[in-house]
């Protein structure tokens, strides 16, 4: 189920949304926590993209992440990817993502994927070699008042 689920992410429908036929819906998580996404640095053309390119100051941009469980991870059957404007930008930590996986698979037995609101950081190019890479945090509240 979470293989079919994930393969439909297309990006899934915004939280609130209607969903397309086939298509999971994303819902809404609490928040509270912040959470730094992992990875990133690995996706980095995907977080330019998003942002529209590095200027000379570091930004600070609201946005809404999803959160897509990866049970076929080869590194950790409780991944949890996330997504950012239906690109894939990191992963939660693996303490999260292990702490996650219960909601994950309760969202995906019902087509629905978890979504919440996520803050990008940083990305600035001053010439001369000066330049930072794009972070990803997250507010998510404990898992176990997710849902």
């Amino acid at each position: 189920m979470l293989r079919k689920l994930r393969a439909a992410i297309q990006p899934p429908a915004p939280a609130g949304s209607g969903s397309p036929a086939g298509q999971p819906t994303a819902v809404m998580l609490s928040g509270g926590l912040e959470v730094g996404v992992v990875g990133e640095s690995h996706h980095q053309d995907a977080l330019t993209a998003i942002v529209g390119g590095k200027g000379p100051e570091s930004v600070r941009i609201p946005t809404q992440a999803t959160l897509v469980p990866e049970p076929d991870n080869p590194y950790d059957p409780n991944a949890v990817a996330v997504y950012i404007a239906g690109r894939k930008v990191g992963h939660l930590p693996r303490p999260a993502a292990q702490a996650f996986a219960p909601v994950g698979r309760r969202l995906a037995e019902q087509r629905q994927v978890g979504a919440c609101s996520a803050t990008i950081t940083g990305g600035w190019d001053r010439g001369d070699g000066d330049t930072g890479h794009f972070g990803i945090t997250l507010d998510l509240a404990h898992p176990d008042q997710l849902l």
